[in-house]
């Protein structure tokens, strides 16, 4: 169990809670947290990216979609919270920041945000179909290509249509399995990494229920292969 220290609506339905350290166990960039609340009913944990982390604390962003995520929110302040984390191969490896184009779709920020280094300057697309993640953005203090398809304010087009416009050779990315097989034909020849999301039951390993199949046939496990996996060698149904 840990406490729920701060929660802010960032935005409408999208909110920053920020939880106590008990387990001082390492975290590193990738890894994420599978949060149990039981408001209204039993449920199955959730999974989200640890947004962020310190000595002492850890955030992660939600977006309210559903029963679950709305149960989420709905933690207060004080509220113990029954949480396991950090989960995941976390990625403890260097990034050349010149040469490492980041690219989220939507909430793919969530898990993109702590591989960030705040101290460089770093080549960031951000694509939301809507337009709806500019306050998401300012708030979070985030330089870079914002798109969306309906182009209101912002540039208008997908993510793959402005990669030509970086020189890159290592593609990081989270977002929809659309998104990011549609980035794969776009990144031959080049690394191409994927913080993948997907629904899982227990986060550890257990369950099988987050397998995703590689195109040797093999499979990898989000949750204790990834969720950081290769994105040129996996199959996107």
């Amino acid at each position: 169990m840990t406490t729920l220290l701060d929660k802010q609506c960032i935005s409408g339905n999208i909110f920053l809670l920020t939880f106590k350290r008990d387990d001082k166990t390492p975290i590193f960039p990738g890894q994420f947290a599978n949060i149990m609340h039981k408001s209204r009913e039993k449920i199955l944990r959730r999974p989200f990216s640890i947004f962020s982390f310190s000595d002492d604390k850890f955030s992660v962003l939600v977006k309210n979609v559903g029963r679950g995520t709305e149960a989420i929110t709905e933690i207060n302040k004080g509220n113990k919270v029954d949480i396991l984390y950090p989960l995941g191969k976390g990625f403890n490896d260097d990034l050349d920041s010149d040469k490492t184009l980041f690219v989220a779709g939507g909430m793919g920020i969530a898990g993109l945000y702590s591989f960030l280094c705040k101290k460089k300057k770093q080549n960031i697309i951000i694509g939301d179909r809507k337009g709806e993640f500019k306050d998401v953005i300012k708030y979070l203090g985030i330089n870079c290509l914002y798109v969306s398809e309906s182009g209101k304010n912002d540039k208008k087009g997908k993510v793959t249509d402005f990669l030509d416009m970086f020189d890159f050779n290592t593609l990081l990315a989270c977002g929809s399995k659309q998104m990011l097989k549609a980035l794969k034909s776009k990144t031959q020849n080049k690394r191409y990494l994927v913080l993948y999301e997907e629904i899982m039951a227990c986060g550890v390993g257990l369950c099988d229920g987050c397998a995703v199949k590689y195109e040797d046939n093999s499979f990898r496990k989000v949750c204790t292969d990834g969720p950081l996996l290769d994105g040129n060698r996996i199959i996107y149904d």
